[in-house]
């Protein structure tokens, strides 16, 4: 049961439960959407009655010799092979029906019976049958390919059935009853049809069988064929398939929801007996880079401990400290904040906590069209001294764009203090392309409120350059928009250490007002971001390097910064 109830729980967590109940919405809205958007142009038939008028020999004589005259015993044959079949039509789609939404008109054939007589009924109205009546059309040959010529009206069918009525009573030889030049018409075709939204009516049609047939059985054949244009249909309502659209979608949106129910009920997530749960609400604030890591770590402690609340919200590496730092005594327990870099010591009685390092880099417009600068070079750039970069790297002219953080931003604090080693200037521009909030700004300079927003903007605009965290930097650099440039010729390198100085890193640390009691949320979360493999895990796959290394020893190098 354990082993099943896990497997489920990993399904369900590959899948989501979020994503099975937009499948399952969406399973249930595709035969809607089919029939009101899709194919929304729909004519229905339903073959209602389907066989012989009933008025054989045996109905018309009795056993009487004397009474079984001539004439009698003629239309007594005649009516025995005679049959009707009464169709009814209707719109059932979602949309009035025009005669020109017809790539081919509406056609129903009859095996080898062959026409004698049609009519309209239950059309609603005289109006409307009239003009159906007026679009009948009658066909001469069975393969339905005849022309214009040989296609004849109601009026015409009438007629020549008055003609053969007449020659059959009046007791003619079958030769002269049935001219070779006399038409037989082997299908009906509705012309000009046209019908509101559920308007129907009914087509009734009289048959003769062919005077040949074996068995002396009225035969069953019916063939409607037509197309409607637009991914319309025309279905025969009787028609039973084993396999349709709202069949297939029914059974599988039955499937996804009994598996949701089932991975809901029975593959609760097991209780993690490593974290040491503790029950509370919990704010954490401070740094936008870290923010989204934290919050899904928050979340897996979340799902092993039910009583917890972890409310992440970005705010900015130094608003998120001072935060803390104005907490009352009684309130300690209440809010943690994640700081690029270290802020103000233990001043306030604030207690840091080393989490991960975390590296961040130069980027440029990849218009510039370079790989490395120096410290030197970006110094001048953010006094204004270089306002092209023709003055670095020569060739032509392209203006030089700066896109910063704002004051709160503890990673533009990192990049003052580590690379640029003076303050920012302050903003000139709106959109980073030209000085129009200060014309009398020495450079051209926006801010933006997060690092993917920087380098979202750096992406989109020539000869821009600013700054970001490396995991921000790594999913920009996909769309080949922006490089990622070495300072002074150095990177950091993971696996060596400080690596040839490179500067632009910092460590990320937790704060809080004293330290976390081991009894409540804030310690029992502050352990489980140090020791928890998967904490750790999501570190790495983020692009960290977690401050504690996985044999549980702090790791030195964040002992540098």
């Amino acid at each position: 049961m354990t082993a099943i109830r896990d497997a489920l729980r990993a399904i369900l967590d590959f899948l989501g439960a979020g994503n099975l109940v937009l499948g399952i919405v969406l399973l249930i809205a595709t035969p809607f959407v089919d029939r009101f958007l899709i194919r929304r142009k729909r004519i229905s038939y339903r073959v209602h009655y389907n066989s012989k008028i009933g008025l054989g020999p045996e109905k018309l004589l009795d056993d009487d010799p004397a009474r079984r005259l001539g004439q009698l015993s003629s239309v007594s044959r005649l009516l025995d092979r005679m049959s009707i079949v009464v169709i009814r039509i209707r719109n059932t789609g979602g949309y009035d029906i025009a005669p020109d939404d017809f790539d081919k008109p509406l056609t129903f054939t009859f095996g080898k019976r062959v026409v004698w007589n049609a009519r309209i009924s239950e059309a609603g109205s005289d109006e409307i049958r009239e003009k159906l009546r007026s679009g009948l059309r009658f066909f001469r040959h069975e393969d339905a390919t005849e022309q214009p010529e040989d296609r004849d009206n109601l009026g015409v069918v009438r007629e020549k059935l008055s003609q053969r009525m007449i020659r059959w009573i009046g007791g003619q030889p079958p030769a002269a009853r049935e001219p070779e030049a006399e038409p037989r018409w082997h299908g009906v075709r509705l012309e000009s049809l046209a019908l509101r939204r559920n308007q129907k009516f009914k087509l009734v049609v009289v048959l003769e069988e062919p005077a040949d047939n074996p068995t002396g059985e009225t035969s069953k054949e019916i063939v409607a064929t037509g197309k409607l244009g637009d991914n319309g249909i025309i279905k025969d309502e009787k028609s039973q398939r084993r396999f349709t659209l709202t069949r297939l979608t029914g059974a599988l949106a039955l499937t996804l929801t009994t598996f949701l129910v089932i991975g809901l009920v029975f593959a609760s997530p097991p209780t993690d007996s490593s974290v040491a749960c503790a029950s509370g609400t919990l704010d954490l604030k401070g740094s936008s880079v870290f923010m989204p890591t934290m919050r899904s770590i928050a979340d897996d402690y979340m799902a092993a401990c039910s009583g917890a609340r972890i409310i992440p919200v970005p705010t900015g590496s130094i608003d998120g400290v001072r935060a803390v730092a104005a907490l009352p005594g009684d309130k300690a327990e209440s809010l943690a904040a994640l700081s690029d870099g270290r802020q103000g010591g233990d001043a306030n009685g604030l207690h840091a906590e080393q989490l991960a390092i975390v590296v961040y880099h130069v980027v440029v417009n990849s218009s510039v069209g370079v790989d490395s600068i120096s410290t030197d070079a970006l110094q001048k750039i953010y006094d204004g001294r270089y306002q092209d970069w023709q003055q670095i790297r020569g060739g032509d002219s392209l203006p030089i764009r700066i896109v910063g953080r704002g004051q709160e931003s503890g990673t533009r604090e990192l990049f003052e203090k580590r690379v640029l080693g003076t303050g920012e200037d302050g903003l000139s521009s709106n959109e980073c392309l030209t000085k129009d909030r200060n014309p009398a700004a020495r450079t051209i300079r926006c801010e933006r409120d997060s690092n993917s927003e920087v380098v979202a903007k750096i992406s989109s605009i020539p000869g821009a350059i600013g700054y970001a965290d490396a995991p921000s930097v790594t999913e920009a650099r996909k769309s080949n928009a922006l490089n990622a440039v070495s300072l002074n010729g150095k990177t950091f390198d993971t696996g060596g250490g400080v690596a040839s100085d490179y500067p632009f890193w910092t460590v990320e640390y937790l704060y809080t007002k004293g330290e976390a009691g081991k009894d409540g949320l804030l310690g029992s979360f502050v352990t489980y971001l140090h020791t928890n493999p998967k904490a750790l895990l999501h570190l790495k796959d983020a692009g960290y390097l977690p401050c504690i290394t996985p044999d549980r020893a702090p790791l030195e190098l964040c002992n540098n910064r």
